[in-house]
């Protein structure tokens, strides 16, 4: 049985467990999907890049492959919650070249219509890290939602994007009434954290609020190295 022994204290978790994936099994459980752009191939691989036990989440898309892709959730329920912190594992592998691609969090009622409510953009290999986002849900919280991770660039500036442990805590907002102040998108800067799992500064943690802001995101820095290609299609 799936349960939390994967969530290490690393962050001060918060609120009611409304979707908790490790992928465990060799192929994706009920409900969860994959959709957008052709030539991405998603599978669940027997591999531990992101940091976590095996098996783990796998996106490797085709030399030709240039659009967006996502990993969508099940549908979640937010009828009586306030906020959420949307914590998942990752590392993302890219060849040698300029990479200008982005990654990101996107939020739909019907599965098909997205909604960017994260979005970061990547210019190389991403080490193993934690990420904890939080997000101010004012605008979605009476409706059931589904949640996707999506990646949007091209393909052949990356090997492969591992992704693992995704869980989204649900709480409801203090007795004033707020949780923190949050941007146009409903991003909360100060509640959101990064944490390194390798490179010079492995385990320390760095909040959001002390980035760089561009284009209304928040520039996400990890510190290290992503791992050598080991591959070239």
């Amino acid at each position: 049985m799936f349960v939390l022994l994967f969530a290490s204290p690393l962050f001060a978790q918060q609120g009611d467990v409304v979707l908790c994936e490790g992928f465990y099994n060799p192929w994706l459980t009920e409900d969860w999907d994959v959709k957008g752009d052709n030539w991405a191939v998603w599978y669940i691989s027997n591999t531990s890049f992101a940091g976590c036990k095996p098996r783990e989440m796998q996106m490797t898309p085709d030399y030709n492959f240039s659009g967006t892709t996502r990993i969508v959730t099940p549908i979640v329920e937010l009828e009586k919650y306030d906020f959420i912190n949307f914590q998942f594992n990752h590392c993302l592998e890219a060849t040698q070249g300029t990479l200008n691609a982005q990654i990101g969090i996107g939020i739909s009622q019907d599965g098909e219509s997205w909604e960017s409510i994260w979005e970061d953009t990547i210019a190389g290999s991403i080490a193993q890290s934690q990420y904890l986002l939080t997000f101010d849900m004012a605008d979605w919280a009476s409706k059931s939602q589904y949640f996707s991770l999506y990646f949007t660039g091209e393909g052949s500036y990356i090997n492969s994007w591992y992704i693992d442990n995704v869980i989204i805590f649900a709480s409801k907002k203090n007795k004033f009434g707020k949780i923190d102040d949050s941007d146009e998108s409903g991003f909360v800067a100060a509640r959101s954290h990064i944490l390194s799992l390798k490179g010079p500064k492995a385990g320390t943690v760095t909040p959001f609020s002390t980035m760089k802001k561009s284009k209304n995101k928040f520039s996400k820095i990890v510190e290290g190295r992503g791992r050598r290609n080991r591959r070239r299609r």
